[in-house]
């Protein structure tokens, strides 16, 4: 039986389209030099981002006279919304636009955004008047008008919108611009990854203090007008770097190769499969394909792996003469599908046991920033003895010790361990990942005790009011950043890693959407916790409304339980999950992927054969 190969692929050194054209297709990777004209879109975004949704409820309630409840749901609207956004614009870049144009017309629309913020903030005909306190409890105060609702609204949405096409699109542009297969690309690729998430951090960090305390202490008017300053500033920045930037064009749409991988499978499903050990078998029975040549997209050819094989059936080849054309194309791509195609379904598959940890873990890092804050608001706010902080900028301590940890792991840990590992990173990604795990339950243990503190200091005040510092909490939010230095960017790098290489920008969408997820399922724990301890604890439940009434220091505890409970589930998939273009399985404790040393083994090549 012939062979079932096509020909082989020249190999492409850059990536044109977007906005270079010929001269983009033949520029090589800078790394570095071109990342130093992204990576201020990177911070003005999370800057802007969080100083508005970080405040959005106070800013309704303060300046558009909203009651509590309605304010809250307008905050949870908006949160959903723009944390999912990302997935339609993840879509539309790999299917259509491509990275740097969707990445482009996010930005151009959050300067927008921003700005229309900025102005229902400024001008006195975009928001009703002022309501002194005495009005806000007899329910007195004067609604927003119709026109001025819809221009606050306008900003939300195109604050969505941007989030659409930035969010999903930031990292992966970046890692565009370093080459894989290039040695000294790969490290930069790897430090990429933590110091994108530094800035971010850092940007938060900022948000959550200066420009916070600028909107509460200031204007509303000046504090969004510092990140709207900082966006268009940015964005100038960005632009003059096109002439340097690799263009990484879109592929189409993904999600038909994976619905032909399973309908081609299933219509097969009778077929047997030849026998693992028998490579020339495995070559003159299965498909393989050559890529699209010409498109510029640099592709790393995945081997055939025997996880979830029921879809390997997909590839087998039954007639050659009337499944294959002359190019060496499927004459019907919803029988026959290529070994490529096959493996990149895998991906998919095998990435959503992972992906529901990561959101586990999203879920227990917002209880603890939620009931965070409800603890600060009880507490001395103040630092030094005329200066006071808002409640919320507490919450700032998680992400500056994210920023602090990443270099510490990026400069000595991980070089320690390659060291001692002789790995690529030194520790892969699923061990960073479940040391964050692990770190995050002792999180929840020390909140504990530092609530059980708060709590009886606060009782034995008399008025629900703790005399304890709000620096008392510190700790709790540290440690939490510590295991967010582990999970958080080890989900962005495995997402990124493992994630079919035409599909990296959905890939950082998964991130944003795990985010969105776990907003919802933090209120759904709570509402089980307060549920079952109702039932045994008294009326109020752990969870109460007057936390002083409630205990949380328990729902604390039962966080870490559940963190814990998350670590087993994650070492379980780690003992069965393969990294990309892998034959052995791996396991937490496993190799590298494969991708990373663009390297395979000999019996990879044998399938192959390319």
């Amino acid at each position: 039986m012939a062979s079932r190969r096509g020909p082989p692929e020249p190999e492409q050194e850059a990536a044109g389209g977007g906005g270079g054209g010929a001269e983009a297709t033949r520029r090589r990777p800078s790394g570095w030099r071109a990342v130093a004209f992204i990576i201020g879109v990177y911070a003005a975004a999370y800057i802007a981002g969080n100083a508005f949704s970080f405040s959005l409820t106070s800013y309704l309630i303060d300046r558009y006279n909203m009651k509590q409840n309605a304010a809250t749901n307008v905050n949870n609207i908006f949160s959903g919304t723009f944390n999912f956004a990302p997935v339609v614009g993840a879509f539309v870049a790999d299917a259509f636009w491509g990275r740097f144009r969707t990445l482009l017309f996010g930005t151009v629309v959050g300067v927008a955004a921003m700005a229309v913020i900025t102005l229902s903030a400024t001008i006195h005909q975009l928001k009703p008047p002022p309501c002194s306190p005495v009005a806000q409890q007899a329910g007195t105060c004067v609604s927003p008008s119709g026109l001025q609702r819809a221009v606050l609204y306008l900003g939300m949405g195109l604050l969505v919108v941007s989030a659409g096409g930035m969010n999903p699109t930031s990292l992966p542009f970046g890692a565009d611009q370093f080459d894989e297969r290039k040695e000294q690309h790969k490290g930069g690729l790897t430090r990429f990854y933590n110091w994108y998430y530094a800035v971010a951090m850092i940007a938060t960090f900022l948000a959550l203090t200066v420009v916070l305390y600028v909107q509460v202490n200031v204007s509303w008017g000046l504090g969004f007008a510092i990140p709207t300053a900082l966006m268009a500033v940015a964005f100038v920045v960005f632009l003059v770097g096109t002439k340097m930037y690799v263009y990484v064009p879109p592929e189409g749409s993904i999600f038909s190769s994976v619905a032909r991988v399973f309908v081609a499978s299933c219509r097969k499903w009778r077929l047997p499969l030849p026998h693992p050990d028998d490579a020339r078998r495995q070559e003159e029975l299965l498909y393989n394909a050559p890529s699209a040549v010409g498109n510029g997209r640099r592709v790393f050819r995945l081997p055939l792996t025997l996880q979830l094989s029921f879809l390997n059936k997909a590839a087998i080849v039954t007639d050659a003469d009337e499944e294959i054309r002359p190019d060496g194309s499927p004459a019907r791509p919803w029988k026959l599908c290529s070994v490529q195609q096959v493996e990149e379904a895998k991906c998919l598959l095998k990435i959503i046991p992972v992906w529901i940890s990561g959101t586990l873990w999203f879920t227990v890092v917002t209880e603890l920033i939620n009931y965070t804050f409800l603890q600060a608001s009880t507490m001395d706010l103040h630092m030094g003895k005329h200066f006071t902080i808002p409640p919320a900028s507490i919450v700032a301590v998680l992400y500056l010790s994210v920023a602090l940890f990443v270099p510490v792991y990026d400069l000595l840990i991980a070089r320690a361990a390659h060291r001692v590992t002789k790995a690529g990173r030194g520790i892969t990604l699923l061990q960073r990942q479940g040391a964050g795990l692990v770190v995050g339950a002792l999180a929840f243990v020390v909140a504990a005790a530092v609530e059980r503190r708060r709590r009886r200091s606060a009782v034995a005040h008399g008025d629900g009011m703790s005399p304890l510092s709000v620096f008392v909490l510190a700790p709790q939010l540290a440690v939490m950043g510590v295991s967010g230095a582990f999970s958080m960017v080890g989900q962005t790098e495995f997402y990124n890693t493992q994630f079919p290489d035409q599909m990296r920008t959905l890939a950082n969408a998964a991130f944003y959407c795990a985010q969105g997820i776990s907003s919802y399922l933090a209120t759904l724990v709570v509402n089980i916790v307060n549920a079952r301890t109702r039932q045994h604890g008294g009326s109020a439940g752990w969870v109460a409304d007057d936390i002083n009434a409630g205990r949380i220091d328990y729902f604390y505890y039962a966080m870490a339980v559940l963190t814990g409970a998350n670590f087993v589930y994650f070492l379980v998939c780690s003992h069965f999950y393969q990294y990309k273009g892998e034959q052995a399985a791996d396991t937490l404790g496993g190799h590298e992927p494969a991708t990373d040393s663009g390297s395979i083994s000999e019996s990879e090549a044998a399938l192959l054969k390319t």
